[in-house]
């Protein structure tokens, strides 16, 4: 008999590990607060001011007993808190009520269509400094325009940041960064009255703007309107072509285009104006225009 042995070897081999553990990807955010400064013909307004937060229940506006002259005016504050981001304003008329025609308003052949006080009410925005004027190194946003342009339930756009408007800053709003933003409006004709920059101003004394009821007429007693302010807040980073009421609303942008005065004021009474309607950004600027 043949006896075998078997002999078992082993063998190693050099080896290194390196392990990269718990690689996470986390989608960034964008939280947008707001406050508000609320003046009315230069009384301060403590039931429509609020430090700055999340938009729950606070109205910018809230006043039941208006008379021609009377004008308002706010100091917004706002902030992107984590990235920085365009910033675009809506204002959206959501009712324009005749309510009762009193005996005035019949003596001027109104009926009960609509209301009259919507386009009786303009307002003006401009890039504030925090006091609640409008100065001269201020820069307007947008023009005078009338509430009855915020079209019922369509809206009226603010372009406050985006790729084409550089108002409060250059580029995109930084965040984490305040940005006051002011609003004034007129029951009357508003105009603007800027004031010279300085520590001591404030709306209890001028904020800047001119209000004149008297070619208010009583065609608007007793009539109402609601409105709704929206902010919306959208990121720069990769997307550094957004216009304000572009694609991203999705739907036809309508502007209301007034004839200007020398120095370039509206003329809102003179009954000569057009629709223009488009869609922006696109390649061709496709619109129908009426006069």
């Amino acid at each position: 008999a043949v006896a075998a042995i078997i002999v078992g070897a082993t063998t190693a081999f050099f080896s290194d590990t390196e392990t990269s553990s718990g690689n996470t990807f986390t989608a960034g955010s964008i939280d947008l607060k707001v406050d508000n400064e609320s003046w009315y013909n230069g009384v301060y307004q403590e039931r429509l001011s609020w430090n700055s937060k999340d938009l729950e229940d606070e109205l910018f506006f809230n006043f039941d007993d208006l008379k021609p002259g009377d004008w308002g005016e706010d100091t917004i504050s706002i902030e992107v808190e984590n990235n920085d981001s365009w910033l675009c304003a809506e204002v959206t008329l959501t009712s324009n009520n005749e309510n009762d025609i009193t005996e005035p308003e019949e003596e001027m052949g109104d009926t009960a269509e609509k209301g009259e006080l919507a386009d009786e009410l303009y307002f003006i925005w401009w890039a504030d400094d925090g006091d609640n004027v409008l100065e001269d190194n201020e820069q307007i946003i947008g023009g005078i325009y009338k509430l009855g342009d915020a079209w019922l339930n369509q809206g009226h756009t603010i372009a406050i940041s985006d790729s084409k408007t550089d108002i409060l800053e250059t580029g995109a709003l930084k965040g984490g960064k305040t940005y006051h933003i002011g609003k004034a409006w007129c029951y009357g004709t508003l105009t603007l009255s800027h004031v010279t920059p300085g520590d001591n101003n404030s709306p209890e004394t001028d904020p800047g703007i001119r209000c004149n009821g008297e070619p208010i007429s009583n065609i608007s007693q007793s009539d109402s309107a609601t409105l709704d302010v929206k902010f919306i807040a959208v990121q720069a980073r990769n997307n550094e072509n957004f216009v304000c009421g572009g694609d991203y609303y999705g739907r036809e942008r309508t502007l209301r285009l007034e004839n200007k005065d020398s120095q370039w004021q509206p003329l809102l009474d003179d009954g000569i104006f057009g629709w223009l309607t488009f869609k922006s950004p696109y390649p061709t600027f496709d619109f129908d225009l009426y006069a």
